[in-house]
């Protein structure tokens, strides 16, 4: 499966959290990285990354998307590069390592052809996604509310600005599904700047069991939901040229 967009903009949450809670999701093969590593919190907590993505002008394995704005939601942790990254042409200096927890995206045709590859992909029809925040600077706001049937939750970034950034970013997406190891691979030119989220997530459910105590500290609960709330840095992320992604089955 290829994906790919005229233009995309990307806000990454950082919620560093204990590894004992990480170290249940990761089958072997698949190392945390330290926190410290990318600045985010000590050597003794790894780190759930939340990307919330928005493409314009999708195609899917060249067929247009029905969705005039496409979402995609991926919740996962930062692992070091698997060794199996080597042989299929992903080990690439300078990118970023993820095992895939869940992905959430309002776009049918996306989310079909990640569940016919077996990777634990939601379809959420009703994603509310708003962005005021100014395109040519990068400063303003960014939220995204995912009423999933599993784990529903809400992030609300504000960004401080982005500069162009030299080369591409790599991200590398794994899973390790009944079919084999499968890898998600994007990568862009992009502007990259700071930001920092809020995510709100609904108690008992997995992923405020996940996040708790986590991040940079707890926020105010959300009034209307009663959703609770924990602080992270984030990356405020724009493809001007577009995002190309691929889906590779390693084994």
């Amino acid at each position: 499966m290829r994906r790919g967009f005229l233009l995309g903009q990307e806000v990454a949450s950082l919620i560093a959290v204990s590894p004992s809670k990480l170290q249940p999701f990761l089958p072997p093969g698949y190392a945390i990285i330290p926190a410290s590593a990318l600045g985010v919190g000590d050597l003794n907590q790894g780190i759930v990354g939340i990307t919330v993505y928005r493409g314009i002008g999708a195609l899917i394995d060249r067929i247009p998307s029905v969705a005039d704005s496409h979402v995609a939601i991926m919740v996962s942790i930062v692992v070091a590069e698997p060794a199996e990254a080597v042989g299929a042409g992903l080990s690439i200096p300078g990118a970023f390592h993820f095992y895939i927890l869940a992905i959430y995206t309002n776009d049918p045709l996306y989310a079909a052809h990640l569940g016919e590859a077996d990777l634990p992909v939601e379809l959420v029809r009703k994603i509310l996604y708003q962005r005021p925040m100014d395109d040519a600077t990068g400063v303003g706001d960014m939220s995204a509310n995912i009423p999933s049937k599993g784990s529903p939750f809400m992030t609300v970034t504000s960004g401080f600005g982005y500069a162009l950034a030299t080369g591409a970013l790599n991200a590398v997406f794994w899973y390790n599904g009944h079919h084999g190891k499968m890898a998600l691979h994007f990568a862009q030119p992009y502007r990259i700047g700071n930001a920092i989220s809020q995510i709100y997530t609904k108690p008992a459910s997995p992923l405020e069991a996940l996040l708790k105590d986590g991040g940079s500290g707890p926020c105010l609960s959300d009034p209307e939901t009663g959703y609770s709330c924990v602080t992270a840095p984030a990356l405020n992320l724009r493809y001007d040229q577009g995002s190309d992604g691929t889906l590779l089955l390693i084994e």
